[in-house]
Formats: C-alpha cells, structure tokens, sequence
C-alpha cells in the first residue's frame, strides 16, 4: 500500500511537471468534466426537491402533483448524458497513462500496485472535481432560482440540498469514476503489452436497430390514440410525449456507433483527400468513441425537435392548462440547456481520449510525412462530418415522431426558432469543445509522451 502511494504521488508529479503527453491539459479537462457532472446532478435534483416540496404543500392545487413528476422526467433525459460525461472523465485519466502503467507493470509493477495507483489518480481527479461542482452549484442557484414555475420564481432555499444529499451526489460522481477506471484498467493489469499493440474494436451487430423498431411502435401506437390522449388533456398527451423521449434517448445510443459505423465506411469510399480518408478509418476504427463525442447533441436535437410542439400547445391550451404547458416548455428549455453543456464538455474529454489512445498513431503519420495541419483537418472531419449527419437524422426523427401534430407549429413557429437555436448552438459548442485538445495532437506528433508502442 505504501509502495503504491509513493509511486502515485511520483507519477502524478512527473505528469504536472512535465509537457509529455499535452502536460496538465488532460488533468484539467478530467477535473472540468466531474464538476460539471456534480453541478448538473446537484441542479437538477434541487429542481426535484422544490418542486416535491411544494406538492406536498397545504394548499397546493391539482397540477402541482404533476411537476415532480415532470422533474423526474427530465432526470431520466439527463442520466444518459450525465453518465456518460463522467465515465468519459474516467476514461481519459486512465488514456492519459496507460502506456506508463504498461511500463510499469513490465518492469515488476503488480496489477494491485498498478490498479491502486489508477485508482488514486481518478479519485482524486473526481473529489477536486466534485468540490469544484458543488461550488459552482452554490454560486448558480440564485440565477436558477429566477426561473418561474407555477407562476412564482423559486426561493433559492428551495433548491438547496442538504449536506447529506451534497455527500452523496459528490459519492456517485466518485464511484462512476472508479467503476469506469476499472473497467478501463483490464488491458492494463490483464496484458501490458496489449496498449502497444493497440487490439481492434470489436464489430458492432445490426440487432441494435431492433430496439428501435419497438419504440418506433410504440409512438405509433401512441398517435393512433392521440385524440385520446389529448381528449383525458393536453397536458396529458404532452406528459405521454416527453415520457417516450425518455425511452428514446438510451435507443438512439444503441443505434449511433452504428450509424457513426456506415458513415464511416461510405466516407472512406468516398474520400478524394488524406484528411478526409484519415477521418473516415478512424470513425470506422473506433464507431463508438466517436459517437460518444457527438451523440449527445444529437440527442439534443431529437428532443428540441420533439418539444418544438409544447408553444403550440400552450397557445391552443384551455385558461386552466395555459400556466402548466408554459412550465413543461420552460423545464425542456432548462434541460437542453443543461444537456448541451454536458454534451459540449463531453466532446472535449472524449476527443482529448481519442487522441491519447492514438499518439503513437499520430507520431507514425507525422514521421511519415503528414503535416500537423492534415492531422488537425482529419480530427475536424472526424467531428463534424458525424456531427451534421447525426444531427440531420435526429432532426428528421422528431419531425417524423411530432407529424401527427405538427399544425402545431404554424400556430407557434417560435417552437421551430428555438429547436434551430437549440441545435446551432449545440453544434457550435461541441466543434468549440474539440479544439480543446488540439495541443494533444501537436505533443503526439512532435513525439512527446511517446509510449510503449512507438519505442
């Protein structure tokens, strides 16, 4: 135990003292990534208090039992989001030394020592992480409590959580980070040499379209009731609607490594130019890393597309209904904002991942001619191309799933403007996002950091 705290505190020196491998970069994108988990998870469940308080208040009307209800919905849309942001977080502290921990194991490093030095590193990348999002939490939730739901803003007291859910907020962050560490770390403790020999991705099977075949009947059968639905309410046939993305959102990040898959083979056919072919075999190579550096604004697009409705709803609304359609188009409002930062930061970490687990990649090309600026356009490629795509077909899917209704936009075309909003400023944040790591590329082609498989 003490043999691998000292070789911890050794390595995580070395690395911050160092320009080896984009220097302090990483630790800093890892540790932005866990505060923003932790904010995002600490706003939404103060979201879920306020409005279980106020359910449960003496007074409290008919339709305030529906807004936890509704809170808990957009906690189901953001878990994947949030999921994934912080295992990617995970995922690049253990990209970030893979190759030295391969050394190390074959050196006489045990896999005990190894795995514990690992989990060191994520620990307490997340723990700084975690405090700084409880933080940036603590200096958010005056701006947060100007929202206006039941047409009151919140007392920002109500969106406070107590110590004990703060504790055990900052506990999952930190458990998400080890678990997916030590998912990671196999190839590492099981087979040093495997980091060298950079093993294949396995294949992704047709049989992830299945699930969406279900869904897909689902909202059928769904809007062949919709004068049912809608009969029993509007706020109702919109409660059903929103309950459906839910589903939607863990289905179309089956079907997006797939996607990401066939685009890539039909890009590489296509290719007139080395960034453009670079581009294509990586997405090819490696479906699910890049789906996970766009998906999440993809899935974005999805549901804005499908709440561009809730407007026209609100204004085709009886008195009575008016002030709840209002408050479901606000909450989508709030958790699309919340879903594109985490989509955002999420590109960032997972490019700056990509990038540590292809330097020796990298260095080859660039020793074998390959300017720094093709290598830049390939990775630009690699983002957008799947990026448009993806977007694109989310779009259509929500134009599909919302055709029943989508008169509805005529009457409120301000439903159209905020989903193209929603969507070009997702867009522009993840292509922001993926610069981040630009200086990670310029170290692996200049050499630095250069690990087992390029000595």
């Amino acid at each position: 135990m003490t043999g691998a705290l000292r070789l911890w505190f050794t390595l995580a020196r070395h690395v911050q003292g160092t320009r080896s491998g984009g220097g302090r970069l990483p630790s800093v994108l890892a540790v932005v990534a866990f505060a923003v988990t932790t904010w995002s998870v600490l706003t939404v469940a103060g979201g879920v208090q306020a409005f279980a308080e106020r359910a449960a208040a003496p007074g409290a009307g008919p339709d305030a039992q529906t807004y936890p209800f509704l809170s808990w919905v957009s906690v189901a849309l953001l878990l994947v989001p949030t999921a994934t942001l912080g295992a990617a977080a995970a995922r690049l502290t253990v990209a970030r030394r893979d190759e030295r921990l391969a050394r190390l194991r074959l050196a006489g490093a045990t896999s005990a020592q190894i795995g514990l030095v690992a989990l060191l590193d994520a620990a307490a990348q997340a723990v700084a992480g975690a405090a700084l999002g409880v933080v940036a939490n603590l200096l958010a939730t005056p701006a947060v409590a100007l929202l206006r739901f039941q047409g009151r803003p919140f007392e920002p007291a109500e969106l406070r959580l107590g110590p004990v859910l703060v504790l055990a907020t900052a506990g999952a962050v930190l458990l998400v980070s080890l678990l997916s560490c030590a998912v990671s770390l196999r190839r590492v403790a099981i087979t040093p040499l495997g980091v060298a020999q950079r093993l294949p991705v396995a294949g992704l099977s047709w049989a992830r379209v299945l699930p969406v075949l279900l869904l897909g009947g689902g909202f059928v059968a769904a809007f062949n009731a919709a004068g049912a639905l809608f009969g029993l309410g509007q706020a109702f046939g919109a409660l059903v609607l929103v309950g459906f993305l839910a589903g939607a959102f863990a289905v179309f990040n089956l079907v997006g490594p797939l996607l990401v898959s066939v685009l890539g083979r039909l890009l590489a056919r296509r290719a007139r130019g080395v960034p453009t072919l670079l581009a294509a075999r990586r997405m090819v190579d490696d479906p699910k890393s890049t789906w996970r550096s766009v998906g999440g604004i993809s899935l974005v697009t999805f549901v804005a597309g499908c709440l561009s409705v809730t407007p026209g709803l609100t204004a085709d609304a009886q008195e009575g209904e008016q002030v709840l359609l209002a408050d479901i188009g606000t909450g989508a409002a709030v958790t699309l904002v919340i879903a594109a930062v985490l989509a955002a930061v999420s590109t960032g970490v997972t490019q700056a991942s990509r990038v540590l687990d292809s330097r020796t990649q990298y260095r080859t090309l660039h020793l074998g001619g390959t300017d720094v600026a093709v290598l830049h356009a390939a990775r630009s490629r690699e983002t957008w191309v799947p990026l448009v795509v993806t977007m694109g077909g989310a779009a259509l899917l929500a134009l599909l799933i919302v055709s029943p209704v989508i008169g509805l936009l005529g009457s409120a075309p301000v439903g159209v403007l905020q989903f193209a909003g929603c969507a070009a400023g997702g867009a522009g944040l993840v292509l922001l996002a993926s610069r981040a790591s630009r200086p990670l590329v310029e170290a692996a082609a200049a050499g630095a950091g250069a690990g087992v498989g390029s000595r």
